[in-house]
Formats: C-alpha cells, sequence, structure tokens
C-alpha cells in the first residue's frame, strides 16, 4: 500500500470528536480490551515483581530493576498495544499466538524514533557541557522539552506499522502536518486523566507498607494500559482519517 506524504486537502481533525471516540470505542469494547490486555499485564507485572525482589541495593541494583521493568514494558506491553491498533484498524481480534503480526515492525518503528531522540538528547548534552553555562544549560533544557513536544509528530508510525505498512518517519512527520497542536491537544485529553489517577495511585501507596506495593503497581499498571489503549485507539483513529489506511469497521 503506497502513501500521499501529503494531507488530504482542508483536513483539520477534529478535537472534541477524536477525544470521544477514542474513549467511547475503549468503554464500549471494555472486556475485548481486557481480554487483550491480561496475559500481556500479567507478564510485565510478574517482571516487575521479579525486579523488586532481586538482592543488593545501591546504584547497580537501580539500573538493574530499571533496564528490566523497561524490557518487560518493551516486550510485552507492546503486544497489547500493537494487538488494539490492528482491532481498531483492522477488526482483527485476539489471535492464539502471543506475538501478534505487525509486532516486529512496531518494535522497529519505536527504536527508530527512540535512536533519532536519543542521539538529539545526546547533541543537547554535549551543548550544556559547553560554556557559557548559563546560556547553554537552559538552552539544552529547552531543547529537551522541544524534543519531547516534536515526538508526537511522528507518532502516526506506530499505527502504520502495527498493521504491517510501516513508513519512513518522514512520511509520519509530513501526515500531521498542520494538525499538530490539535493532535496534541487530543493527546492531552485521552492520556492526561490516566496520568493524575496513576500520580493519586503512587501518592496511597507511599502511606502503605512495603508489602503491599504489589497491589497498588497492580492499579498503577492496569491504569497505564487503559490510558494506552486509549492513546492507540487516537492514534488509529487519526491514521484512518488522514491515510485512508485500515477498515474503519464499527469503530461508530
Amino acid at each position: 500500500m503506497s502513501y500521499s506524504s501529503s494531507l488530504p486537502a482542508g483536513y483539520r481533525i477534529d478535537i472534541i470528536d477524536q477525544i470521544t471516540r477514542a474513549y467511547r470505542i475503549v468503554i464500549d469494547r471494555s472486556q475485548l480490551v481486557l481480554e487483550m490486555a491480561l496475559l500481556p499485564f500479567v507478564i510485565v507485572l510478574a517482571t516487575e515483581l521479579v525486579a523488586m525482589l532481586l538482592p543488593g541495593s545501591g546504584v547497580f541494583r537501580g539500573i538493574l530493576v530499571a533496564l528490566i521493568h523497561m524490557i518487560g514494558l518493551l516486550v510485552f506491553g507492546t503486544v497489547f498495544i500493537v494487538r488494539w491498533h490492528r482491532y481498531v484498524l483492522l477488526g482483527e481480534s485476539v489471535s492464539g499466538d502471543l506475538i501478534p503480526p505487525g509486532w516486529s515492525a512496531f518494535v522497529i518503528a519505536g527504536v527508530k524514533v527512540a535512536v533519532l531522540f536519543f542521539i538529539c538528547w545526546f547533541g543537547l548534552f554535549l551543548l550544556a557541557m559547553l560554556p557559557p553555562h548559563f546560556i547553554t544549560f537552559p538552552l539544552s533544557m529547552f531543547g529537551g522539552i522541544a524534543l519531547a513536544f516534536l515526538s508526537l509528530r511522528v507518532s502516526l508510525i506506530f499505527p502504520a506499522a502495527a498493521i504491517e505498512q510501516p513508513v519512513p518517519l518522514r512520511t509520519a512527520w509530513d501526515w500531521v502536518e498542520g494538525n499538530y497542536w490539535r493532535l496534541f491537544a487530543c493527546t492531552i485529553g485521552c492520556y492526561l486523566p490516566f496520568v493524575i489517577v496513576e500520580v493519586i495511585i503512587s501518592w496511597i501507596a507511599g502511606m502503605f507498607p512495603a508489602l503491599a506495593w504489589i497491589v497498588f503497581e497492580a492499579l498503577r499498571l492496569a491504569v497505564s494500559f487503559a490510558g494506552a489503549a486509549v492513546i492507540a485507539a487516537l492514534l488509529s483513529h487519526v491514521y484512518m482519517a488522514i491515510t485512508g489506511g485500515g477498515r474503519p469497521y464499527a469503530a461508530e
């Protein structure tokens, strides 16, 4: 399948409509979301539990725990996201395989984005080391914030990869032309409530003994998965509207 690198003439993302549709499909198909997320959720939670039970202390253990968390999310959290993208875009339900079609393309797309922004972050780090620091350090901080915002500009690379129609970063960048701030507003509307709930859960968890950690971590992770489902639905709907890719089955 080939794509045009430009948007349909005059197309503008309808912020309220896209936010509403993203929440609605997740709520209306909550049982399916649970089925798709259950096994990846359990595996990710298990990896986090194993990481927390590792012996030792200090910086090395902290790095190892963080690395295990990252690998768990990268390998198994993305399984759920790809499954959900494929359902929203193709109407594909859960198959018997743990790893769905499109998963490898999705991970490769994520690695491409991560490598690009790591290179940019490293350049900003080097800039911060140069004198005069009272100029270069604030510039690097603002540059880092700008990079975090700009990552959204290539976000449509993910639904494309999930349905095995990967595109270059440049194409994904061009797709959002003229709609960046609308997509940004949609993303805030779709994910900010989940961030707030996660913060509240973490705050409450701090009031309980460490033994209760697994309960609150399971709650936090469940909220994170729900937020990921809403964001994935948003990106899938925007991807369909811009490219005509996928099949807008019964998403209404």
